[in-house]
């Protein structure tokens, strides 16, 4: 993918760089093959249709016009027509300049051999081809250019070679020659430079909007990520709370906080108790990733996990594993004074029950009423709120040890 200071670049040849000409071709490079194949085609009919008119000016060289149509410009304008759509953009390229060179090759070289009196009006065939691959094909404008200056080497050296031609004539068939490729190669350099130039500058607001809406969407999943511990955050925590209470399905809250967080602080410093938040933090965001499951910063050194449609068995086994879960992290707690030498958590549990609206304020509330009354009883332990009675005070606790 481009990032915005890849921005879109054009050559003196309106070539573009790597990158561009990849994406260009994988947008444009269908569209670009039927164009060609259907102006080859159409070429091809009006060049056989144009050997009458070629006919009447050279009645007894004809045989070489037509033979040389029918066995070599038709079969390699059909080729191509048939190939453009298989190739590489730049051996497509390629083969359409092949085409319409020996397309015109003909014609140059029958007004340079032929002796026929109106012999130098194939300067008008000449003429057709060069406008056809400039203006209706389109070359791409360095094929273009190479294009027209071989054709117009070609046409002035048959031009001057040519017997029984008055010197004003030929020079004025070379001025022609040469005011037509000047004409057509300048135009066809005006409609490709709109065309590249238009092209980078949409290509640059795609990147640009792309970039933005790529920005913006990591700027929404961060304002929802707690910098710390990688978790949700309470932004987060409220709003899927606030959806998920909304709903007919039983939500289930677990305010868990870390036991004598402060004193884990004074003893050790603020930087490690960061790494302990950390280490639980990624315990957390591990285990609980689910689509009806999530753990999320509250604040502070409390975490929050929320669960929906679960049961009550379902729920006092999890609590139970959360707390064995942090006890067995072994963090070392060398501030605590009761007898407990490693990070613990106390966890308070509130219901919300299935086909009942309730308010995130007042889960969180129970929550945070249980989770103190796990303190009161020892900590590291879990109490669960009554599950048959939402809005009621807490009326059953469960150890975990």
């Amino acid at each position: 993918m481009r990032g915005p200071s890849d921005r879109p670049t054009l050559d003196r040849l309106l070539r573009f760089d790597a990158g561009t000409k990849a994406i260009y071709e994988a947008e444009h490079g269908v569209a670009r093959a039927a164009h060609l194949r259907h102006t080859v085609s159409f070429g091809l009919l009006l060049y056989v249709l144009h050997d009458i008119s070629v006919f009447l000016l050279l009645p007894d060289e004809y045989w070489i016009i037509f033979l040389a149509t029918i066995f070599v410009i038709v079969p390699s304008s059909l080729a191509v027509a048939y190939s453009v759509a298989k190739v590489s953009s730049e051996v497509r390229e390629i083969m359409v300049l092949g085409a319409i060179l020996s397309a015109t090759a003909l014609p140059v070289f029958m007004l340079y051999y032929s002796n026929a009196p109106h012999s130098t009006h194939m300067n008008v065939e000449v003429i057709l081809c060069i406008v056809f691959a400039n203006m209706l094909m389109a070359l791409r404008f360095r094929y273009a250019l190479a294009y027209s200056l071989m054709t117009l080497f070609a046409a002035i050296l048959a031009v001057s070679m040519k017997n029984g031609v008055a010197p004003n004539l030929k020079i004025a068939l070379c001025f022609q020659f040469t005011s037509v490729c000047i004409l057509t190669v300048y135009a066809n350099y005006l409609f490709e430079r709109r065309r590249c130039s238009d092209y980078c500058i949409s290509l640059e607001a795609k990147v640009r909007a792309e970039t933005a809406e790529t920005s913006g969407k990591q700027f929404q999943v961060m304002s929802k990520t707690d910098a710390l511990t990688g978790l949700p955050n309470r932004r987060f925590l409220d709003e899927r709370l606030e959806e998920w209470c909304a709903g007919r399905r039983s939500v289930v809250i677990m305010m868990i906080d870390v036991d004598h967080f402060k004193l884990f602080n004074d003893t050790l410093g603020h930087l490690a108790g960061d790494d302990c938040l950390r280490v639980i933090g990624e315990t957390f965001n591990s285990a609980f990733n689910e689509p009806d499951l999530f753990c999320a910063r509250f604040g502070g050194e409390e975490f929050t996990v929320v669960v929906r449609g679960a049961g009550e068995l379902q729920v006092a086994r999890l609590a139970s594993a959360i707390v064995r879960s942090i006890e067995a992290l072994g963090i070392p707690h060398p501030g605590r004074s009761d007898g407990v030498d490693v990070v613990t958590a106390s966890i308070g549990v509130a219901f919300k029950h299935k086909g009942v609206t309730g308010s995130p304020a007042e889960l969180l509330s129970q929550a945070d009423d249980a989770l103190y009354k796990a303190k009161r009883r020892g900590r590291n332990c879990y109490v669960v709120g009554d599950p048959a009675r939402p809005g009621m005070p807490i009326s059953a606790s469960l150890g975990a040890r």
